[in-house]
C-alpha cells in the first residue's frame, strides 16, 4: 500500500480540497435542515410552507391582475398569467433573500463555536433555501396552470434560465451586503424595507423596457434586475416579444455587488458579539 509520502503535491492538494468541499457541503446541508425546523417546525405543513408562501403571494396577485387586465395585456401575445408569474416569483426571491439576511449572523452566532461552521455558511444556507423554495413554487404553479390550459411553458429555456441566474446573483449579492451591514450598523435594518419599496418601481417587475420612452430605456438598464426580467420574459414568450438588455453592465454590477458582499462578510466578525 503506497504511503502518503509517495503522493505528489497536486494529488494531496486535490484530495484536501475535495475533503474540505465535502465537509462544507455537509455543514451547509445541516444548517439548512436546522433552519427549516427552526422556521417552520415539524407540525402541520412544516417545511412545505417554504413553497406555499410564495405560491399564495403570487396566486393572489395573478387573480387580481387577471380580473383587472383580462387574459392578455399589451397585445394578444402577452399572457397576463405568464407576465405576472415571471414578475412576482423573482421578486419574491429577492425580497425573501434580503429579508432573511437581516441579523442572520447574530441569530446564529452560537453555532460559530463549532469549528466547522463559518460565517458565510450561515447566510449561504438561508439563501439556498430561498432559491429552492422559489424554484419549486414556480414548478408547482406552472404545472397546475399548464394542466388547466391557461399557461404555456417557456419557449426559450436558455434565455429563461439565464435571466433567473442573473436575478439569483443579484439577490444573493444584496443578501450578503444587507446581512453584513445590519451587523455593522444598527440603523441599516430600518432602511431595508424602504429600500425595497424604492427599488420596486424600477426593478422591471411591472414593465417591459420596450414600453418606455427611448430616453428612459438606457437609464433603467443600469438596474441589473431589469435585464434579468427581460431575459426571463424573452424566454417565456419567445422571439415575438422584443426585449432590451445590457448584459455587460448587468454582469459588472452583479460581480461588483457580490465582491462587496463577500468582503463585508469577511470582516463582519469584528462587529459580532457571541454570548
Amino acid at each position: 500500500m503506497p504511503s502518503s509520502e509517495g503522493r505528489t503535491a497536486p494529488a494531496v492538494l486535490a484530495g484536501d480540497f475535495r475533503g474540505a468541499l465535502r465537509l462544507q457541503l455537509t455543514v451547509i446541508g445541516a444548517l439548512m435542515m436546522r433552519e427549516l425546523h427552526t422556521r417552520y417546525g415539524r407540525e402541520n405543513l412544516g417545511f412545505l410552507w417554504m413553497v406555499v408562501e410564495p405560491l399564495l403571494f403570487c396566486a393572489g396577485v395573478i387573480i387580481i391582475w387577471s380580473v383587472a387586465q383580462g387574459r392578455y395585456t399589451h397585445g394578444s401575445h402577452l399572457n397576463v398569467l405568464g407576465f405576472v408569474m415571471t414578475g412576482y416569483l423573482p421578486l419574491t426571491l429577492w425580497r425573501h433573500t434580503t429579508n432573511r439576511a437581516v441579523h442572520c449572523f447574530r441569530a446564529n452566532a452560537s453555532l460559530l463555536y463549532h469549528r466547522q461552521v463559518r460565517m458565510l455558511d450561515l447566510l449561504t444556507a438561508r439563501m439556498i433555501l430561498e432559491l429552492y423554495g422559489t424554484a419549486i413554487a414556480y414548478l408547482v404553479m406552472a404545472f397546475v396552470f399548464w394542466a388547466a390550459g391557461v399557461y404555456e411553458w417557456p419557449k426559450d429555456w436558455g434565455l429563461f434560465y439565464l435571466g433567473w441566474l442573473y436575478f439569483a446573483a443579484f439577490s444573493v449579492a444584496m443578501g450578503l451586503i444587507i446581512g453584513a451591514l445590519t451587523e455593522m450598523v444598527e440603523w441599516v435594518e430600518k432602511l431595508v424595507g424602504p429600500l425595497m419599496y424604492f427599488l420596486l418601481p424600477v426593478c422591471g417587475c411591472f414593465f417591459m423596457v420596450d414600453w418606455l420612452p427611448g430616453s428612459v430605456q438606457e437609464l433603467v438598464l443600469w438596474m441589473p434586475t431589469v435585464s434579468a426580467y427581460e431575459l426571463i420574459r424573452g424566454g417565456q414568450f419567445g422571439p415575438e416579444l422584443r426585449i432590451h438588455t445590457n448584459l455587460p453592465l448587468a454582469t459588472a454590477v452583479c460581480l461588483a455587488l457580490l465582491a462587496t458582499g463577500l468582503l463585508l462578510c469577511r470582516n463582519v466578525h469584528r462587529h459580532l458579539v457571541i454570548e
